[in-house]
């Protein structure tokens, strides 16, 4: 049985885009971890990773500079004119990434071996396929279509008014997955992610990702309940406890 593909009209609308992240389509850790595993390219997987880690806009990624690059702190710098809302930021990623960032523009001489200093500040960390420009948003969104499809994630949850299938998943969904990821698997306090991704004008865009799932609540639940059941209200079925009582009466 084929599945019923929603035809959407205007699915970027801003209206739609508020309920509570309807299309905020975020990887959980467990699929992330496929994803990863399915991408054999180091340089790829590098990209993907520091996209997800920064949190960042896909424009914002295209155009990092070397010179935007802090190897001691493990840090990367937003100009403010490089930004959608206009505001320069600065983000972190974790140490271990930093460090294969560094190994790959050794081997690819932009940086030096021992200072760890830019060659030239003023390339752009991941270039274009000439070398001049940075690489394209299209061409990023077509290298992770390309490992999301090897890692068996790929879904189709609409279309649009022309009858383009609209993917659940791209490019842009490892920046719903930093914060989901973020917020929700490492607590991290809100304030700290919406600094860390851009969000500095409204806190309740950045709560939309916190929204729970059923899923989540359930084994929320779950969890909290195996471990209090005993200690709280004793561990019995109710068809137990009825047993009980009828005993009772029978004396």
């Amino acid at each position: 049985m084929k599945q019923k593909i929603m035809k959407r009209t205007n699915v970027n609308s801003k209206r739609n885009y508020s309920k509570f992240g309807e299309h905020l389509h975020y990887l959980t850790p467990e699929k992330l971890q496929v994803l990863w595993e399915s991408v054999d390219d180091f340089r790829d997987k590098l990209i993907l990773k520091l996209i997800f880690e920064l949190g960042c806009r896909v424009g914002e990624f295209t155009k990092i500079q070397l010179k935007h690059i802090n190897f001691q702190d493990c840090s990367i710098f937003f100009p403010a004119e490089n930004t959608k809302t206009r505001e320069r930021r600065t983000s972190f990623i974790p140490r271990d990434l930093m460090n294969d960032l560094k190994d790959h523009l050794k081997r690819q001489g932009l940086v030096t071996k021992r200072e760890e200093n830019a060659k030239k500040p003023s390339a752009y960390l991941f270039p274009g396929r000439y070398g001049k420009s940075s690489i394209t948003t299209r061409a990023l969104q077509k290298m992770f279509q390309k490992y999301i499809e090897k890692a068996g994630l790929d879904e189709v949850y609409a279309q649009d008014s022309e009858g383009r299938q609209l993917h659940k998943y791209t490019i842009h969904s490892l920046r719903h997955s930093h914060v989901r990821y973020y917020t929700t698997h490492r607590k991290l306090d809100l304030a700290s992610v919406q600094q860390q991704i851009g969000h500095y004008k409204s806190l309740q865009t950045t709560q939309i990702y916190t929204r729970l799932t059923d899923e989540d609540v359930r084994k929320s639940y779950e969890g909290t309940r195996s471990v209090f059941d005993n200690i709280i209200i004793g561990h019995f079925r109710v068809s137990d406890n009825h047993s009980m009582v009828d005993k009772n009466k029978e004396r």
